[in-house]
């Protein structure tokens, strides 16, 4: 859970773009990510976005359990383990990869990102601030085939990692402790805040509409 939404500044994964010493993007194009917070009530933490090969796997799949990196994600915002896994690159699947910063409810961020042939599939991930396992974000996108704008409405998910307690000590923009109160589940749709614990609901959303707007725009091939 996440314990604080201040705006915290955070490096890219690989500075503008700079691509790690074992992978060779070639004829690839820019294209600029721009996300827009729907919700009233959740911020978002920092997102984070990467350019993959087809044969590499999704940051995260409906109806499968959570890989280790997308439980720091949708419990803590934390983005080391996937940016760790960006940066070392070990079989070159991975063609660029970016953070954004926090995005506040009813706010917009930017972010920038290569992809070419070999990784033309964008994912990005961030957690719904004040839940104890929920996130958001994109999967399998493919921005090199694109020639305009695409906009997409992803709605809010849960990771399945950790029991909505909506409790003090566990969930951690209640400013009480990050503690864990493990679920051996899998993702699936959020089903937003209830407000019978500590949590209010008015930090709840309407879990059937999207949480966020996504538009992936194209703006140059540039190398």
């Amino acid at each position: 859970t996440l314990a604080a939404v201040a705006l915290v500044f955070a490096a890219p994964v690989l500075a503008q773009g700079a691509m790690p010493h074992k992978t060779a993007m070639h004829a690839g194009k820019l294209v600029k990510i721009t996300i827009r917070n729907l919700t009233g009530s959740q911020p978002f933490s920092p997102s984070y976005f990467e350019s993959r090969s087809g044969a590499a796997a999704p940051l995260f799949k409906l109806g499968s359990k959570a890989p280790d990196a997308l439980v720091g994600i949708a419990e803590g915002g934390d983005t080391s383990k996937f940016s760790i896994a960006a940066a070392m690159n070990k079989d070159a699947s991975i063609g660029d990869a970016a953070l954004a910063i926090h995005t506040l409810p009813g706010k917009t961020r930017m972010v920038y990102l290569h992809v070419d042939k070999a990784h033309p599939l964008i994912d990005g991930v961030w957690m719904l601030g004040r839940t104890n396992d929920g996130f958001s974000g994109i999967s399998g996108i493919n921005a090199y085939a694109l020639t305009a704008p695409m906009k997409i409405a992803p709605r809010g998910y849960d990771a399945g990692s950790e029991k909505n307690d909506e409790k003090k000590g566990y969930l951690g923009a209640l400013g009480a402790g990050n503690a864990r109160d493990p679920e051996d589940g899998v993702i699936t749709y959020h089903t937003g805040i209830r407000g019978d614990a500590d949590a209010p609901k008015s930090w709840n959303w309407d879990v059937d509409k999207p949480v966020a707007e996504v538009t992936i725009t194209p703006l140059r091939a540039d190398f």
